[in-house]
């Protein structure tokens, strides 16, 4: 039965009936979102320090808890600055209720104060962006935002409502959530055909998307690539699918090739794609096509299917489901099959492999390095923490498994966008969706000032995240552009620095820096100590300038660089 509210406070009881247990932010018009949020027991808000953040912050949350993230913004400037996780978010395909506030309808045009077309803004990135024309319209509309967040393939909705309309009392009905929505099953004829491929396929390898996560086909794919004997790679949306311990497990794909993955990926006579859009960086510009390969590409997005590459099947569906009715069909392989002795050896080179790197990053180098840091940090805080990335030139490390290595779930990555300073605030999010869980975000030195204001944030929650933080004093991945560009150097190299660890202390963090690898073990327990406590803590690297093996390797292919 209806009864009379405003639509804010309807808004929050479609909120806490969706689960909803984070909104991310900032108030703007005390009157508005949190003045209804301040009666609920349920909703806890973030306070972040620019609304940016919040949005950045429930993304992240939105994948590391695989649910939907909601965050808030005022009128004009507090809603445009949330536009680049928007954006984010609809490349990442991740589920994000985006709310705001709109001019009155009284004063709009006149103009009003901080007056501007959100809608017109929203709609290009989002899924569906709607404006509530009546307070009694409020649950349909909410309602109607989470069930296309998270269908289909995932992706941000937002919602507006004018002022004046969301201030009155109306009757407005009781909230009432949707029930779910299956997502499509797999063609049978299609699946069958998949089917005959792979019982004749000597070589296949295993590509994981986001798609592939977003569907949680975690025990599914293992359980499939384990029973057929394939290795997996994935992109970087797709990254923590399968734990990369696991002997089947070699890492990503495309700029993100390490050796091992890299050498069975040319090699496979079949690639099954699975919850993977193909994009520039995963595919080597779209290059990197292993030469006698046929390709099945499953999809619950069509028009993702044939996008670039041509599939030789491809199937609108979800991953899911359509391994669980894969596996219905496929036999075991014969246990003489030269498919299980690859798999064999590929598992004998994936240990000798994991042993290679382990020494090369801890030898003494006279210099602290990237992959030391990783490697350290690894002994000291395991191979178990969420690692939340950011995207430049040296965090890239952390991107080549197995320099660094993530269980199941284990990965936050940004979309194609990549954002510089979403992994830097989104990593409060990703605390609090997994409290129990190490939580490290490494980061270069560029996108860390831009977003370092969060950790003010991270301290007032009582979130221990380990903030690794690669100081090449540089935008060190343009820097790389310029010096294949007859050295022009320009706007690059940060002459003048904050203190990082000062920041850090004075924000409420540990902060220590780090300059040479004799002082990188002590700092690190003194960091596995703060965060073990609630207490977040920054470790300023100060590393030098070498870059990863497969990056280099990708600008020589794709743009032609010659090694300097």
């Amino acid at each position: 039965m209806a009864r009379s509210k405003n639509a804010w406070h309807s808004i929050v009881e479609g909120l806490e009936a969706e689960g909803v247990r984070y909104l991310f932010g900032m108030p703007g018009n005390p009157r508005l979102l949190y003045d209804a949020l301040y009666d609920s027991n349920l909703i806890r808000t973030v306070h972040a320090r620019e609304q940016s953040s919040g949005a950045f912050m429930a993304l992240a949350y939105a994948r590391a808890a695989g649910n939907t993230g909601v965050c808030f913004g005022s009128t004009g400037p507090g809603f445009t600055n949330m536009l680049s996780a928007v954006l984010e978010a609809q490349a990442a395909a991740v589920p994000l209720v985006v709310l705001s506030a709109s001019v009155s309808v009284a004063h709009e045009g006149m103009p009003a104060f901080q007056e501007a077309d959100q809608l017109s803004m929203a709609r290009p990135i989002t899924k569906w962006a709607y404006r509530i024309p009546a307070p009694e319209r409020t649950p349909w509309a909410l309602r109607r935002a989470f069930q296309i967040a998270r269908s289909g393939c995932p992706g941000p909705v937002y919602l507006e409502i004018p002022v004046d309309l969301s201030l009155k009392s109306a009757a407005i009905p009781p909230y009432e959530t949707s029930p779910a929505v299956a997502p499509p099953a797999p063609d049978p004829a299609a699946l069958t055909q998949v089917a005959q491929l792979l019982m004749q396929s000597e070589s296949p390898v295993l590509i994981a998307g986001g798609g592939a996560v977003s569907s949680q086909a975690f025990d599914e794919l293992r359980t499939f690539a384990e029973e057929q004997g394939i290795p997996v790679l994935s992109s970087a949306s797709g990254r923590g699918i399968i734990d990369e311990n696991h002997p089947l497990s070699l890492g990503l794909t495309g700029l993100y090739f390490t050796r091992l993955g890299r050498e069975h990926y040319f090699k496979a006579d079949l690639l099954l794609i699975l919850g993977s859009r193909n994009e520039q960086f995963e595919t080597g510009a779209w290059s990197y096509k292993p030469p006698n390969a046929k390709i099945v590409q499953v999809d619950i997005d069509a028009t993702a299917i044939n996008r670039n590459w041509q599939a030789d099947i491809g199937i609108t569906a979800d991953v899911r489901s359509t391994l669980s009715a894969l596996r219905q069909l496929l036999p075991p392989p014969d246990p003489n099959s030269a498919r299980l002795a690859r798999s064999q050896s590929i598992q004998a080179a994936k240990a000798s492999y994991l042993t290679e790197v382990r020494n090369e990053s801890l030898q003494e180098y006279g210099q602290l390095k990237t992959k030391r840091v990783l490697a350290e940090y690894q002994d000291v805080f395991g191979t178990g923490s969420v690692l939340v990335n950011e995207n430049g030139a040296q965090d890239l490390w952390s991107y080549y498994s197995p320099y660094m290595r993530v269980p199941v779930r284990g990965c936050v990555p940004p979309g194609a966008q990549t954002c510089m300073g979403a992994g830097v605030s989104g990593a409060v999010g990703v605390k609090l969706a997994r409290p129990e869980e190490p939580v490290v975000c490494v980061c270069g030195d560029g996108a860390f000032q831009m977003y370092m204001r969060e950790l003010a944030t991270a301290a007032q929650y009582g979130l221990g995240i380990c903030y690794l933080v690669l100081n090449n004093q540089a935008l060190g991945w343009i820097k790389y552009h310029q010096l294949h560009n007859k050295e022009r150097y320009i706007d690059t190299q940060f002459e003048v620095q904050q203190n990082f660890a000062a920041v850090a202390e004075a924000s409420g963090c540990l902060g220590i820096r780090i300059e040479n690898e004799a002082e990188l073990r002590a700092a690190l327990e003194a960091a596995h100590r703060a965060t073990q406590s609630g207490r977040p803590a920054v470790l300023d690297c100060h590393i030098d300038d070498e870059q990863p093996p497969g990056f280099r390797d990708f600008h020589r292919e794709i743009l032609g660089y010659e090694e300097a």
